[in-house]
């Protein structure tokens, strides 16, 4: 569905930018770059986290560092994937990103992931995605919401673009999530079920080897299988996959199989993408096709869309040729999808339908019966009919056999398929004919051949007359818009005209609304169908209500005219109607734009994804090969009854170029062979409408006939013509395989008849001689000698005389044959001999002109001798010339005619070229018989049934042959025949390609109209050239009605090639453009104009030229044009079309040239300049020795030259620099052009260049001040008063307070870093510049521009810019046109020039920092550091590399001295440190000082916003303001400037200024200098000067020309070496102080019991807290306060946290080793955040976590004073970073020093925060220097001071029961059991005492008795 971010709209705005941005890109692999920064994480969900975040990119998987325990991490880092690929291809690669919890033993888990398609940030205004929040899901688990946020920017990279910046600081509208966040719009993402069925397939072709087959029927073994494909179907969205079950040995397999998709919905992947493939056994599958499904255009978005939906219906499938080969298949690309595939290979029927709310529970399933029993209604048939006309083939390239062409619409037409039913597919195979001058074309004359497919699809008309008439619509506004658009592109257009022009369109725009769309069918209808009818019927009405509206808009009148022209009219006039003009012509291009919105609405609608009839295919064939082939879609061709629902192809005479098919390397382009340019009519529609063809083919001037075809075949034996020896059938087809006389013709097919008898008709090309059209052909006959072995050889009289096949030379007397020599040749008919013979010797031959052979019908010559040599030969030559005598050419002709009437075509053998002329060695011969057949009913096909030819036969092999079908001829007849004159004014051309090794070409033009060429002449050395030459082509016929002609001409195709003496002429480009058709000559003649000139698909320059199509049958025709001066070889453009010219001057400023590569291994040392326009030429004075002064030393050229009045047809200039070398050579060394002068074009009026003080300070002769270098405006030594001006007293200088960086992070906008109080004190701010600084000034060309100079071949290729350029030249041009009535000349443009002498300076590269960095170590980081280089100076700071970092902050200064202008290049290069290979290249810079220190915008040093006297903005120039707007006033002629007393007043040319008008509401900062100095600096920053800068330049690498390899943020200055240079400005990077962060845990209360005591099942917890400073690895823990009964734990245990940190920026500062094996350690900066976390400690398993609690040390939450007051209340919402989500009052620690209190501890397990306890912390952060005097030792070690921290007082149940036995029986025993355990006590002791009783009793009680009783 349609994606919005942030406000910006959905699908169908999107579809409009993808279309709009996707074309601008070659399908062509090309460099990109996708940069993904990942800056933080919000909200993630779950407890002890140590996040990171993986990426993948198609195949490229990168991830960021992992942040330990949090659940908001910030992580800050860039990401780099780098593809070379089609656009195609990477648009279609899904990037996924997952944030994971790391784990080291085990595998990481995932918390949340997102998916898009690269292609949906491309469609993005900027390509990008900026601070943009993701919404994190768990695609496992579809019902458990968000998972969380990540923040995060991805920019994708084509060559030329400039990536948007993503700063790491984050402005408050970005921290918004919601309205930042990147989700479809209006919705959240919801679980989802994509349901895809797969029904069946069709016409899938061959794709395995028939040999086990043919094996079977040898051996007899098992059946016969025909369909050698096993295909299945793999359908793949948002990374998800599923196949259909494989159906073996089936082109038409039933899969009947469902594929349940489970996605989050709505996705951000656009296609859907099916690919059918072969199933191999044994090798890898093969793919049959590709065809993708655009979620777009089946789904709708908003509250009104409608979720995906498709069919059921089918889906073609295209790819490489249907054809089977055992070979690899070169074209198997296309099969893929990679690229637009050229030949249908089946198609598919799918259905596709989505359900919310649930994931499948099964990935396949099959489709039950009832289900299958539902598509039936959808495949009901219905019977099509589709017609092509071939008017003309031309252009045809060579090809190996006779050429015919094919059309087919899916399978239907493939001559070469069987399978398909036969129809009159093709046109009949003709050899191509040579035109004579360059091409070839097919004979076809006056009958052109037609063809007829029928053909059988699903009925869906009513949706392709819906799409139709879109288009229609679409069309018609569209081009009345680039008409209105056009007009306004004149100058001075009539407004009024414009206004008329866009109301009728908009007029015929509501007219058309008016047509309703076409009503639906009752039946066949797909959900699909009634959605789209709904959403077009809405945007209808209200396109509808928007133009009427629109119509109704009132609009101003047009301003007034105003009298009088630029020279009389006054200046107030003249500005107040510009004002009005533009105003108007705003207004006017608003609704323009208004309009053009309107189409791209229409055009949207205007999809079908369900047009299920495929493409009509046309292609070339040459015998059974294809070679060339052209696709149309079929809803452009289908038919109608309603004519706005006709496609706008449908009936129309139309010209394509079949192209070879699309090849994998678009270098392998070149190496194509085929091809030709088609003109031709089709026509598609239902079988009902068949009658339409017939009466809209009439129209065109001739009538359809269809004829039977059959060819006599005859064999030659023994001398003599007949059937016996031939091997072919005695009547066959045109191939002989197909056995057919003319008595298997009858009866005639049902439903025709015949009309007429039989009769001969040779195909026409045999009638074309092989000089045919040449008016001058060079003859040759050999002179043939032979000799016995041994012998010599025989004389010139037994000479024998051949022509090149060995055939002997004869003529005719009667019926006898007589061998002939040289001397009784004869001249053929219509020829006339041009001098004598003569020896060829230009060839391989000996000095006498000989070769031998052993045999001479072996061949196998050779130009020297030997024994075994018998024959031996040699060619003479003779030039002849055509006879133009009328006689002579009836003659020829009549001749011909009877030769023809005969119609024998002759070959050496039957499955050769045939030709019209029997030679010796022809051994068989055919004709060709027609008979002509008239429908009875035009609904039965013409179709005869034929045995096919007999072969030998096995016993066991059937009995009757194959039947063979066999379709008539159809020709489309004409009996009209109309002659033209085609004349092309060919001016001149500019910017071609270089086609010699000088970078120049000799260009001609070769132009083809039809069967037709001509050339132009050649123009020696120039890739500008004038030819001047009007080409005209005389007795053109051309068949059909004229007004044809008129509405559709043929095109006119240029070739233009580079004359080489040696080898084939080199293509240099082509341009096809459409002729004025000019019946009468009433029509105006065209106007010249440019044309694009193209090769191999690449720009290769224009051609300034006109082209009219002239009726020539006998009326009045234009007068032929003057012929060129002496020679008088060409005609010239004539008056009324040539341009008008007029004497125009232009004058050149050759400041000098640049970095000139060598010549020849030479220097180039005394280089000078050749100037060349409208055939001048002039040359400048030689540099005498460019290595000490490369400036010319006369840098003016002036020249006058008639140039054409009109701008648009002026010619270029052209720079050729020539190098002076010994013996008066002056090689050309480089080159450039200027194509157009008109930015050139100046007003003539006397100024001057005005001079800055460096230019004055060049100009000067002297070096020694004197009064006339003041005047100039010379650096002065500051004065003693003027030192006043700036304090210098050191014990002024105080510690400051504010520093340079305080500046640099203002002037970014980081709020993070900025200090407020600098802000507020008014101090300056810098310009930051997003580009380089000569983005901003022009380039600094106000005194010369810089030309890039090229040399050699193809050095001006677009793509080859950079690699060609051998230098620069430095200078500007001046245009100005001069008087013709005799009035004085205007003053000379150029003057004041300063001199050319070189000047010493001191330049200083401030280099802040890199930004984003290219990655060049495996781990995604650089090492970088800087290199800078000035001539042959340089600087290497590689000891000062930066570890593991793409964001260096370098705050470096490097100061060089320079020689301008031979040290005129600053490199700053960025090297990536390694300790063991060659440091790698990140970027490089470059700028150019010397335009810097010339450009009057004073570019040296740029101006402060105050002159301040001291502090961070103190006064860093040489000179004071005061003198610098004096030196101003000097140049501008104007007077000095006059001071009021007080200096806070100054007049300055009448105008005065003071200090009030730009202090007024100004805050002033203490450090400001005095009135005078802030005043004047004022000024002068009001005149365009450079101010005081950041500039961020580009970092450019050869590696990847076009896509930034990064950036830095960096400055010049340049000071002069007279006088005191003042001191650098510091710009080394903050040093971080020393900070300790002492922490107190005193108690918790209310934690969570997170165990149960097994002894007692009492809750309780053992509770220990620990903590860490974000980035940091040092965790410290506190003791643990086992078995808390209530929550509460007492601790009074101090963590200390030792860290560096940066005051003004309020960053930690951490330096650390990323990995164990790197050699530095990485510097990060980070927020100063605390973590606190409550655990609760087990012995035997792992800890458990309780809670947590992240704290910003700068700003804190308060804290609570008792535990009671405590709660989540007082911590901030999460998620919005620097803002509260309720009323928090925030601390900073760092201001406040110390803190205690209460804070709470949550847990977040649900995204739900929860109380897990309470915190008693005491804060305190201390510098060193407090830490000495005030020391404190972690724990309850000593010192313990500061505060003291005493035992705690735990309560007596706290220990831990393993070490501490009695208190684990005292206060868990005997505490809970001590009953029990005195009731067994007292147990065992009576059990003790009765056991003591139970064992003394028997012998006491025997005592007893003893002793009692019985005494």
């Amino acid at each position: 569905g349609g994606v919005s971010v942030a406000g910006v709209s959905g699908g169908e705005k999107r579809a409009r930018r993808s279309a709009k941005a996707r074309a601008k890109l070659p399908n062509k692999p090309l460099d990109f770059q996708v940069r993904v920064h990942v800056l933080e994480a919000r909200k993630l969900l779950g407890g002890q986290l140590n996040p990171v975040v993986k990426v993948a990119c198609g195949s490229q998987i990168k991830e960021t560092s992992t942040q330990k325990g949090t659940v908001n991490p910030f992580f800050d880092e860039m990401l780099f994937f780098n593809f070379n690929e089609r656009p195609s291809e990477l648009f279609d690669k899904v990037v996924e990103i997952k944030v994971l919890n790391a784990k080291r033993l085990i595998r990481d888990a995932l918390i949340g992931s997102f998916k898009f398609d690269v292609g949906l940030v491309f469609d993005e205004p900027e390509h990008c995605f900026i601070h943009k929040w993701l919404l994190l899901t768990d695609p496992s688990d579809p019902s458990g919401g968000a998972k969380g946020y990540l923040k995060f920017s991805i920019n994708v990279i084509c060559p030329g673009d400039d990536p948007k910046p993503s700063p790491s600081t984050a402005s408050p509208e970005s921290a918004d999530i919601e309205s930042n966040l990147l989700r479809p719009a209006g919705v959240r993402l919801q679980p989802g079920t994509f349901f895809v069925k797969i029904y069946r397939g069709e016409d899938m072709p061959q794709m395995d080897p028939g040999y086990f087959e043919g094996v079977k029927k040898i051996l007899h073994v098992g059946t016969v299988q025909k369909e050698l494909v096993d295909p299945y179907c793999v359908v793949s969205y948002a990374g998800h996959k599923g196949k259909t079950p494989v159906i073996w040995n089936e082109q038409d397999p039933e899969w009947n199989h469902q594929i349940n998709l489970g996605v989050r919905f709505p996705s951000m992947c656009e296609r859907v993408r099916f690919q059918v493939k072969d199933k191999d056994k044994l090798g890898r599958d093969d793919f049959v096709g590709t065809t993708f499904i655009n979620m777009s255009q089946i789904s709708a978005p908003g509250d009104e869309g409608f979720l995906p939906t498709f069919g059921p219906c089918f889906v073609n499938i295209y790819g490489s040729p249907r054809e089977f080969t055992d070979l690899p298949d070169k074209f198997d690309h296309l099969n893929k999808g990679l690229i637009e595939g050229v030949a249908y290979r089946g198609r598919v029927m799918v259905e596709l339908d989505m359900e919310l709310g649930k994931l499948p529970e099964k990935r396949h399933k099959e489709i039950l019966i009832v289900d299958q029993k539902k598509i039936m209604n959808f495949l009901r048939r219905r019977k099509y009919k589709l017609y092509a006309a071939f008017f003309s083939a031309t252009l045809v390239q060579p090809v190996d056999a006779a050429a015919e062409f094919e059309v087919s619409i899916g399978n239907y037409g493939n001559k070469l398929d069987d399978n398909t039913p036969a129809s009159s597919s093709t046109t009949p195979a003709s050899n191509p004919v040579y035109d004579g001058n360059a091409y070839y074309f097919l004979p076809w004359m006056d009958q052109k051949p037609c063809v007829v497919v029928d053909s059988q699809w699903e009925d869906c008309t009513y949706r392709i007359e819906s799409l139709n008439l879109l288009l229609y619509i679409a069309d018609k506004l569209e081009e009345g818009v680039n008409q209105a658009r056009k007009m306004m592109e004149v100058e001075n257009y009539q407004v009024d005209a414009v206004r008329g022009r866009l109301g009728e369109v908009l007029d015929e725009f509501i007219e058309n609304l008016d047509e309703p769309l076409p009503q639906l069918p009752k039946q066949g209808l797909t959900k699909l169908d009634k959605l789209m009818r709904e959403r077009r019927a809405q945007e209808w009405a209200l396109l509808q209500r928007d133009a009427e509206q629109l119509r109704r808009t009132p609009h101003e009148p047009p301003p007034q005219s105003t009298e009088g022209t630029a020279g009389t009219a006054g200046t107030e006039g003249t500005e107040a109607t510009d004002s009005s003009e533009v105003t108007h012509g705003t207004k006017l291009a608003i609704v323009i734009d208004e309009m053009e919105e309107y189409v791209s609405r229409l055009r949207t609608l205007a999809v079908e994804p369900q047009n299920c009839v495929p493409d009509v295919i046309i292609w070339m064939l040459s015998g059974n090969k294809r070679v060339a082939v052209y696709r149309i879609p079929s809803h452009l061709l289908m038919y109608s009854s309603k004519p706005k629902c006709c496609g706008k192809l449908c009936g129309k005479i139309q010209t394509i170029f079949v192209m070879p098919p699309a090849v994998k390397k678009e270098e392998d382009l070149k190496e194509q062979k085929g091809g030709a340019q088609v003109r031709l009519l089709l026509w598609l529609g239902l079988e009902q409408f068949r009658a339409k063809w017939a009466s809209g083919s009439g129209g065109k001037g001739g009538e359809v006939a269809v004829f039977a075809e059959t060819y006599e075949n005859e064999a030659c034996l023994f001398g003599r013509w007949g059937t016996a020896a031939c091997t072919r059938p005695s009547w066959s087809d045109a191939k002989g395989k197909i056995k057919q006389p003319k008595e298997a013709f009858e009866p005639s097919p049902p439903g025709w008849r015949w009309e007429g008898d039989w009769f001969k008709c040779p195909e026409l090309s045999i009638a074309f001689e092989p000089d045919e059209g040449l008016d001058e052909w060079t003859e040759d006959i050999f002179e043939n000698h032979i000799r016995l072995p041994f012998a010599g050889w025989s004389t010139e009289e037994n000479a024998f005389w051949t022509d090149v096949r060995g055939d002997k030379l004869v003529e005719y007397e009667g019926k006898e044959e007589k061998e002939i020599k040289r001397s009784d040749f004869k001249c053929p008919e219509g020829w006339l001999w041009k001098g004598d013979w003569k020896i060829d010797k230009n060839r391989a031959v000996d000095e006498e002109g000989w070769e031998y052979s052993v045999e001479s019908g072996l061949g196998a010559w050779v130009p020297y001798e030997r024994n075994i040599h018998l024959c031996r030969r040699r060619r003479w030559v003779r030039l002849r010339i055509r006879d133009k005598d009328s006689k002579v050419l009836e003659k020829k002709k009549k001749k011909r005619i009877k030769a023809m009437e005969e119609g024998w075509e002759y070959a050496r053998l039957a499955n050769l070229t045939y030709h019209i002329t029997e030679h010796r060695l022809d051994f068989a011969r055919r004709r060709r018989w027609l008979r002509k057949l008239v429908a009875l009913d035009a609904g039965k096909p013409a179709i005869f049934r034929f045995k096919g030819k007999k072969e030998k036969k096995k016993k066991d092999d059937e009995d009757e042959d194959r039947v063979k079908q066999q379709v008539p001829r159809m020709y489309f007849t004409f009996k009209d025949c109309h002659t033209y004159q085609l004349r092309a004014y060919l001016y001149q051309a500019r910017d071609m390609y270089g086609s010699d090794r000088t970078g120049l070409s000799d260009p001609y033009a070769v132009m083809a109209f039809g069967r037709y060429s001509t050339r132009s002449r050649i123009v020696k050395e120039s890739v500008c050239p004038t030819w001047d030459q009007t080409m005209m082509i005389k007795q053109i016929r051309l068949f059909g009605d004229p007004m044809n002609i008129l509405e559709s001409p043929p095109q006119v195709y240029i070739d233009f090639f580079d004359k080489d003496q040696v080898g084939e002429d080199e293509f240099l480009g082509k341009s096809v453009l459409t002729p004025k058709v000019r019946l009468t000559l009433d029509t105006p003649s065209p106007r010249l104009d440019w044309y694009e000139i193209t090769r191999y698909e690449q720009y290769a320059g224009e051609m300034l030229a006109a082209f009219e199509l002239l009726l020539d049958e006998g009326g009045e025709m234009p007068f032929t044009p003057p012929t060129a001066s002496p020679p008088h070889t060409h005609y010239i453009v004539p008056s009324g079309i040539r341009p008008i010219l007029q004497k125009t001057r232009i004058e050149v400023l050759c400041w000098g040239v640049r970095d000139m590569k060598r010549f020849q291994l030479l220097k180039v040392d005394s280089p000078l300049v050749e100037l060349e326009c409208g055939g001048t030429v002039v040359r400048t004075r030689h540099i005498k020795d460019a290595s000490k002064n490369p400036n010319f030393p006369e840098p003016i050229v002036t020249f006058d030259v008639y140039l054409p009045k009109e701008e648009l047809y002026a010619p270029p200039l052209n720079l050729r620099i020539l190098d002076k070398r010994s013996f008066g050579r002056h090689p050309m060394v480089g080159t450039h052009i200027i194509k157009s002068l008109r930015s050139f074009h100046v007003d003539p009026v006397p100024s001057e260049l005005h001079l800055t003080a460096v230019q004055a300070a060049i100009k000067a002769s002297t070096p020694t001040p004197s009064v006339q270098e003041k005047e100039l405006g010379l650096p002065e030594v500051i004065a003693v008063e003027d030192i006043e001006a700036l304090d210098t007293d050191p014990d002024n200088e105080k510690v400051p307070e504010f520093d340079w960086w305080s500046k640099y992070y203002y002037s970014i906008k980081d709020e993070r870093r900025t200090q407020q109080e600098y802000v507020d004190q008014g101090h300056d701010e810098l310009v930051i510049y997003e580009g380089e600084l000569e983005e901003e000034f022009n380039n600094f060309t106000d005194l010369a521009q810089t030309f890039p100079l090229y040399r050699g071949k193809g050095s001006r290729d677009p793509e080859e810019l950079a690699g060609q350029s051998v230098g620069l030249f430095k200078g500007t041009v001046k245009v100005y046109p001069l008087p013709d009535d005799g009035s004085p000349e205007p003053p000379r443009v150029l003057t004041n020039i300063p001199s050319t002498s070189p000047i010493e300076v001191v330049v200083r590269i401030y280099v802040i920092r890199g930004m984003d960095l290219q990655p060049q170590d495996p781990g995604g980081k650089s090492d970088p550091y800087l290199k800078v280089k000035i001539g042959k100076k340089k600087i290497n700071d590689k000891d000062n590399y930066f570890p593991s970092t793409l964001n260096p902050l370098f705050g470096k200064m490097f100061e060089l001295p320079a020689t301008l202008p031979l040290d005129h290049t600053l490199k700053v290069t960025v090297m990536d440190w390694d300790r063991i290979s060659a440091d790698d290249l990140i970027g490089f810079t470059t700028i150019d000082l010397e335009n810097r220190f010339l450009t009057q915008h004073r570019a040296t040093c740029g101006l402060p916003e105050t002159f301040s006297k001291r502090g961070p903005n103190k006064w860093r120039d040489k000179e004071l303001p005061v003198q610098l707007l004096e030196d101003f006033c000097r140049f501008r002629r104007f007077a000095d400037p006059e001071w009021s007393a007080d200096k806070t007043k100054v007049t300055i040319d009448g105008n005065t200024y003071t200090l009030d008008q730009f202090e007024q509401e100004k805050v002033l900062h203490p450090d400001v200098g005095d009135p005078d100095q802030r005043l004047a600096l004022h000024i002068l920053r009001q005149q365009h000067f450079v101010p005081e800068h950041i500039e961020r330049r580009t970092l450019e690498s050869p590696m990847q020309p076009g896509i930034p390899q990064g950036f830095l943020h960096m400055w010049v200055d340049m000071f002069t070496k007279e006088g005191n240079i003042p001191p650098p400005v510091n710009i080394e990077p903050r040093k971080p102080e020393k900070y300790i962060l002492r922490m107190v845990v005193w108690n918790t209360s209310d934690v969570i019991l997170d165990e149960v005591s097994i002894a007692t099942g009492e809750p309780m917890s053992d509770i220990y807290v620990k903590g860490w400073l974000r980035g940091q690895d040092d965790t410290q823990k506190t003791d643990v306060h086992y078995r808390s009964l209530d929550g509460e734990g007492n601790f009074n245990w101090r963590f200390v946290f030792p860290f560096e940190y940066i005051p003004s920026e309020k960053v930690m500062v951490l330096r650390k080793k990323e990995h164990f094996y790197s050699l530095s350690k990485t510097e990060t900066h980070l927020p100063p955040k605390m973590t606190i976390q409550v655990w609760d400690n087990d012995i035997f398993s792992p800890d458990d976590f309780i809670g947590t609690v992240d704290i910003d040390l700068h700003a804190m939450p308060e804290p609570a004073r008792k535990a009671e007051e405590c709660s989540l209340k007082q911590l901030p919402e999460e998620g919005v970073e620097g803002e509260a989500g309720r009323e928090v009052t925030l601390v900073d620690l760092f201001k406040k020093k110390r803190m205690k209190g209460w804070w709470p501890c949550y847990y977040n397990e649900e995204g739900v925060r929860e109380l897990a306890g309470k915190l008693e912390l005491e804060m305190e952060i201390v510098t060193e220097e407090e830490e000495q005097l005030r020391p404190a030792a972690k724990a309850r070690d000593e010192p313990n001071l500061n505060p003291m921290l005493d035992p705690p007082n735990r309560p007596a149940t706290s220990f831990l029961w393993f070490t501490s036995p009695w208190k684990t029986f005292k206060f868990i025993i005997w505490k809970n059991y001590k009953w029990w355990i005195i009731g067994i006590l007292v147990a065992i002791l009576l059990l003790i005492i009765i056991g003591i009783f139970i064992y003394t009793s028997p012998g006491s009680f025997s005592n007893w008795i003893i002793n009692s009783v019985l005494p």
